[in-house]
């Protein structure tokens, strides 16, 4: 039993109805009468409390969906207690697979995992290594050259020392791209490449103080470009090579990008970026032909596995490393990087 409330304009027309629909027995638990507000009366004249029987179709109602929940916790459990029996097997079976190994790629397992790299891609490079070099793998410095070199194979590599090429420089905003254009530019001033760095931002020139500052302390050459035929011009323009460091913006990277097709492109991701960031950055830029990518802010990690996974996930060159304040602090890396990383945790 329960108490159900109903409006009318006036009670005589409210109790000829409920005696209508509910049955001249119909037990009346209260009547009230609005009151005026001071304004005329109010639309609703009355209200009509009764008492009636349960809803067996609400009744059916609730019981269907504590019937859902039931079942939805069932098989939340079942998924639950499946996938990590899976995962113990699984584990079982890379465990067994280990015991056959010689000690130094046991050891060197641990240390991979430790690093934070994929468990199925440590044990597919020792695979590889195991399989090519068999009980040389028990010598651990040719265990250590081997297993380099084969993560070294799976990551390629962009070369962005290549004279008189253009960089442009895109990414996400605060990914790090200015300071990446400043350490470039000392890099390759370094090596005679005689770089140059030119700033587009059509809105807010003075983002780029520091690149001027930059630019009196080590005599690189700075140009800014507030449009895009200026920036076109400014590429043009001269010999050396050139660094364009361009706005976090993503409509004017978009048409940077659509004007300067000739220039090789490469994406700025800070190391600890997310793998869905990356993914949806590189989408909006599917048509920039990106020719590599570059990881910034690596000293802000405590371990770089999870960097590794994602360059081996994303399949894309890499082209460079950065970590710290310093200019020096920037690699050009090689097929020993990554081994270095992950084995002997040295970034430079």
């Amino acid at each position: 039993m329960k108490v159900k409330t109903y409006t009318f304009d006036d009670i005589r027309r409210g109790m000829d109805v409920i005696k209508e629909q509910f049955g001249p027995d119909t037990i009346i638990m209260d009547i009230k009468q609005n009151n005026h507000n001071g304004n005329g009366w109010t639309k609703k004249g009355c209200e009509i409390s009764i008492a009636v029987e349960n809803d067996p179709a609400a009744t059916v109602e609730t019981d269907l969906g504590e019937i859902r929940k039931k079942t939805e916790a069932i098989w939340s459990d079942a998924a639950r207690y499946l996938t990590e029996r899976l995962v113990s097997i699984e584990t079982d079976m890379l465990v067994d697979r280990l015991k056959a190994y010689p000690m130094p790629l046991k050891i060197l397992h641990d240390r991979l995992l430790k690093a934070g790299l994929d468990r199925h891609v440590t044990m597919s490079l020792l695979s590889e290594v195991f399989a090519e070099i068999g009980s040389i793998a028990e010598n651990s410095t040719k265990a250590l050259f081997f297993l380099k070199a084969k993560l070294g194979k799976r990551i390629p590599l962009c070369n962005v020392m290549a004279a008189e090429e253009p960089v442009l420089l895109i990414g996400p905003a605060g990914s790090g791209k200015t300071e990446t254009a400043k350490k470039l530019a000392w890099l390759m001033n370094a090596r005679d490449l005689h770089p140059s760095i030119i700033a587009f931002d059509p809105v807010r020139r003075g983002t780029y103080e520091e690149l001027r500052v930059f630019s009196e302390q080590t005599a690189i050459p700075f140009q800014f470009a507030a449009s895009i035929e200026e920036l076109r011009r400014k590429v043009q323009e001269g010999g050396g090579k050139k660094i364009i460091d361009i706005t976090g913006h993503l409509t004017y990277q978009g048409e940077v990008v659509d004007n300067l097709r000739e220039v090789k492109k490469l994406v700025v991701f800070p190391a600890g970026t997310r793998d869905e960031t990356m993914d949806h950055y590189l989408s909006i830029m599917d048509s920039a032909a990106v020719s590599g990518l570059i990881f910034t802010k690596l000293d802000e990690e405590e371990r770089l596995g999870h960097l590794c996974n994602s360059i081996l996930r994303l399949s894309r060159p890499v082209a460079v490393l950065t970590g710290g304040a310093g200019m020096g602090d920037i690699l050009i890396p090689d097929q020993d990087t990554f081994g270095r990383i992950l084995i002997e945790g040295k970034t430079w």
